[in-house]
């Protein structure tokens, strides 16, 4: 699809020829190759964004003028759908375009610029500093070539994404058993792991291998910890030992995770999270948990006994003063139950002084 202003005909003849070339089917406004339905709520720009959809590759293009509804509505059609596109500008309007750039320097005003000339400024600063994409040049009859040249480029990505999709599929079978996979599978493993459209059994059947085999990236753990994907991010968090396997953790980490925790609005995260930090390292995950939010009735009932369960240790890394302290946030704001009375039965042992009456005693 050619998106830009009427000059664009000057290059429709290149574009058509070259599109051809690749075994495309060209499509130009101009010659009325364009998704359109007539009616009383006809709408350019609608036409234009359904065209959008349909094409496969998008070709924006500046010669001297800007189109409105290209810039306006097409380019950020294209970007909201994920499609490929390229941007190229004729080589002397891209010129002019850097000379007032670098006149009219921010905050300088362009309102002494005649209409057309702004609007050149104002895009091509959108395309290039704000949307940070390319703008090709192309020179006086080469606006095939360059097409040539930059089309290829797409299909070269294209044929790698398709190897990257063969290698995935291929060890998608080998997850099971972990102790198969090579230093090269256990990468692919990573890419499927942290990849957000992936497959959710392929991600999760690719974490329990990398967790299995201690293999994983501290920037792609930290990508996981952060998935909108819950359950590849509740998993992460159940596997936090295995996938960051370092002894003694980073607090660093260990308060990262306590705070994407408290600004979940899952609570299946902090309920997991308070018996690993706990595993990973009983000291600092005692401190990292002094950070953790205590709404969540479900979390404060989990970390008190996970903190009885350790009392052992508790006692021998002399660790009372920091867990009593947990232990009196746990018997906030809920009514007594069962588990309650354990807590203050702990507490009392731990020696903490006066113990809060339960509700009414």
């Amino acid at each position: 699809m050619l998106c830009g202003a009427a000059d664009t005909r000057q290059v429709q003849d290149e574009f058509v020829r070259t599109v051809a070339d690749f075994g495309g089917v060209p499509w130009h406004f101009v010659n009325g190759t364009m998704n359109y339905i007539n009616s009383a709520s006809s709408d350019w720009e609608e036409n234009s964004r359904a065209t959008v959809q349909e094409a496969d590759v998008c070709v924006f293009v500046i010669v001297e003028e800007i189109g409105h509804i290209t810039w306006g509505t097409e380019v950020t059609a294209a970007l909201l759908a994920g499609k490929p596109f390229l941007v190229l500008c004729q080589q002397s309007t891209y010129e002019r375009y850097l000379v007032l750039n670098a006149e009219f320097r921010p905050p300088a005003s362009l309102d002494s610029l005649e209409e057309g000339t702004r609007n050149l400024v104002t895009t091509l600063r959108e395309i290039e500093q704000d949307r940070r994409l390319t703008a090709v040049p192309f020179g006086h009859g080469k606006f095939g070539e360059t097409l040539r040249r930059e089309l290829s480029k797409l299909f070269d990505i294209a044929l790698g994404q398709m190897e990257e999709r063969n290698r995935r599929k291929s060890i998608l079978p080998l997850l099971s058993d972990p102790a198969r996979l090579t230093t090269k599978d256990l990468r692919t493993a990573q890419a499927i792991a942290v990849d957000e459209w992936e497959d959710k059994q392929a991600r999760k059947a690719a974490l329990r291998a990398l967790a299995a085999r201690r293999t994983l990236d501290e920037d792609a753990l930290y990508s996981l910890l952060a998935s909108g994907e819950q359950g590849v991010q509740r998993m992460t968090v159940e596997l936090l030992p295995e996938l960051y396997p370092v002894r003694p953790p980073d607090p660093a980490l260990l308060e990262h995770v306590v705070a994407l925790a408290n600004d979940s609005d899952d609570v299946g995260i902090p309920r997991r999270l308070i018996p690993v930090m706990l595993d990973m390292d009983l000291s600092k995950g005692v401190e990292a948990l002094a950070l953790l939010e205590m709404e969540d009735s479900g979390s404060r009932r989990r970390l008190a006994l996970a903190l009885e369960r350790h009392e052992d240790a508790v006692a021998r890394q002399g660790l009372q003063s920091a867990v009593a302290a947990l232990l009196k946030r746990c018997l906030s704001q809920t009514a007594e139950s069962d588990w309650k009375a354990r807590c203050r039965a702990y507490l009392a042992r731990l020696g903490a002084g006066a113990v809060e009456p339960a509700p009414g005693d």
